[in-house]
């Protein structure tokens, strides 16, 4: 009976010790998600959705990040994790709610439209190369955001 207390102690301790193993080498959470600094140049100011990124990637349901904005207005697309899709609504109005708290000076436009993070992507692109203009730029802001809306 006595070498029974002693294996059984023995494959406690070396389970425990299995399972502790595994949670020191994950991954912290920063590395998987999707997120793209665009450079602020003097013409288009891009420091707002900078900002965006920085608060919304703290949030564990978020793989993905894409936003632009204009001296008012910034729209932002999130690619959320999927076996998170069914509260949408709720995560939506969450980070938006997060979002209009610390930004108090812009309108935000947050959707987790999958077209709308792909537009937003290749504009984040277009910034980033400079081969856009401050004036397209509210346009083309403004045919995402009509776009989002219209998809809603």
């Amino acid at each position: 009976m006595g070498n029974n207390k002693i294996l059984f102690t023995i494959f406690i301790c070396l389970f425990l010790i299995g399972c502790g193993n595994g949670t020191a080498t994950e991954q912290p959470n920063d590395s998987t998600i999707e997120v793209k600094n665009i450079s602020a140049n003097k013409l288009i100011d891009q420091e707002p959705s900078n900002e965006v990124k920085k608060i919304l990637k703290k949030h564990d349901e978020i793989l993905g990040i894409k936003a632009a904005n204009t001296s008012k207005n910034i729209i932002v697309a999130v690619k959320v994790k999927h076996n998170k899709r069914f509260q949408l609504k709720k995560i939506k109005k969450d980070l938006t709610k997060e979002l209009k708290k610390n930004l108090k000076n812009f309108h935000i436009e947050l959707t987790t439209d999958k077209k709308i993070y792909l537009e937003l992507d290749k504009l984040e692109d277009r910034i980033q190369t400079k081969s856009i203009k401050p004036t397209k730029l509210g346009k083309e802001i403004d045919r995402i955001t009509k776009l989002s809306k219209d998809n809603a």
